[in-house]
């Protein structure tokens, strides 16, 4: 039932998050906006296609590990939600990045609500943050 929550929270943040600004100036900060527009591109296909593999594989992997203990238990459970999800969901567009170290902010639209979504970054990569699990060694 943890597991099915967490995820849920995931998807909804996803989701239901309401995007590609910011003043950022250094090319990290230029490296991390792409790679964040693109994992935003990937949540939108993902969601689209209500990928279940590809949905696990946007989530931190430190917190798939502590929800879900393997990637396939991750794919079934995200299947079932995935199921159960409205189809026709909005396309979600960037409006604002704000990076802060392995942490980041984006507000979307496109979505219901227009809460912004946090994302973290995990061995060099941003991810949609799972459970309780914070960023790990080796994480830039």
């Amino acid at each position: 039932m943890k597991a099915k929550l967490t995820v849920a929270v995931a998807l909804t943040a996803a989701l239901l998050a309401a995007g590609c600004g910011g003043d950022g100036s250094s090319s990290d900060d230029a490296q991390d906006r792409q790679e964040i527009t693109a994992l935003v591109s990937e949540i939108n296909r993902v969601t689209r296609e209500k990928d279940a593999q590809g949905f696990c594989a946007v989530m931190q992997p430190s917190g798939v590990t502590e929800t879900f203990n393997t990637q396939a238990k991750c794919v079934q459970e995200t299947a079932q939600i995935l199921k159960q999800g409205a189809s026709g969901q909005p396309q979600l567009e960037i409006e604002d990045i704000s990076i802060r170290g392995d942490e980041a902010i984006v507000d979307l639209t496109g979505g219901a609500g227009g809460a912004p979504v946090n994302l973290v970054k995990e061995d060099g990569k941003w991810y949609i943050p799972l459970g309780s699990a914070e960023p790990q060694a080796g994480s830039e």
